[in-house]
């Protein structure tokens, strides 16, 4: 098991190198727009003011929420375990002009989640942005998370809704997840398509059951203090059929848990 865990891993890491320049385009040019006009804002508003905090974005990607913090007053350590990613994050900083008033500070650095290179209790708040979804047993990561927070710290994570994610939902699919396949770990093969661009690699998105996220977390000290389900306004609905078309069942999930 230990063998084949460390062979999807590796994949996996493969494949996000192979769609790192890819996803730097994509973010940089604003182009998903459920980032854009719905999960981002839903990320934040459960953040809430973070000037003063020490923060973790866990599977940070090219940094761009950690960047975000930091100029609102974080103090920001970015982690993913795609190089070009992190190539591209610490490029970012590098490049950008020095912000005043009061920012925080952002530092970004290669590694897996599941084994975190900082140390324990060191950090006020971890934040996950769709990185669960792209883990096979994110067991470990939450363990991890569980030993950086300092006690009362918060977790924020936004993932793929288990229950209603299926392939190809982002185009207007709309099939139930069977139980037999709802109760076990299941994976979705396919390439990102975002504004008509297509990835050069395929991914794979892992769903588990709601209760195995609930369980993961109370067994390392979490308490789930809040459940969402970030969707789209009635307006945006009924004004712009790219939302209709996208959003044709929930498909997303944000967790707020507070470390005991």
């Amino acid at each position: 098991m230990e063998e084949t865990a460390e062979a999807i891993a590796n994949l996996t890491r493969e494949r996000w190198e192979a769609n790192a320049d890819y996803w730097v385009k994509v973010i940089r040019e604003g182009r998903d727009r459920y980032r854009t006009e719905l999960t981002d804002a839903a990320m934040l508003d459960a953040v809430g003011p973070c000037a003063g905090l020490r923060v973790l974005d866990a599977g940070c990607g090219e940094g761009y929420i950690a960047r975000t913090l930091a100029a609102r007053g974080a103090d920001v350590v970015g982690v993913d375990a795609c190089q070009g990613l992190i190539d591209a994050a610490q490029q970012a900083v590098d490049t950008a002009v020095p912000a005043g008033g009061g920012a925080g500070s952002v530092s970004f650095t290669r590694a897996s989640v599941d084994a975190l290179p900082v140390e324990d209790g060191g950090f006020d708040l971890v934040v996950c942005n769709h990185l669960f979804s792209h883990l096979q047993d994110p067991s470990r990561a939450i363990a991890e998370f569980g030993r950086v927070l300092k006690s009362g710290g918060r977790l924020v994570s936004l993932t793929l809704h288990p229950c209603f994610y299926v392939e190809n939902s982002e185009h207007g699919a709309t099939r139930s997840v069977p139980a037999a396949q709802y109760f076990a770990s299941r994976g979705v093969d396919q390439r990102f398509l975002v504004d008509g661009l297509e990835s050069p690699s395929m991914i794979t998105s892992w769903l588990r059951p709601l209760e195995f996220y609930s369980g993961t977390l109370r067994d390392n000290g979490f308490v789930i203090a809040d459940l969402r389900e970030p969707h789209p306004t009635p307006e945006q609905l009924r004004d712009d059929p790219w939302w209709r078309e996208g959003f044709p069942t929930a498909l997303f999930m944000l967790l707020i848990a507070e470390r005991r």
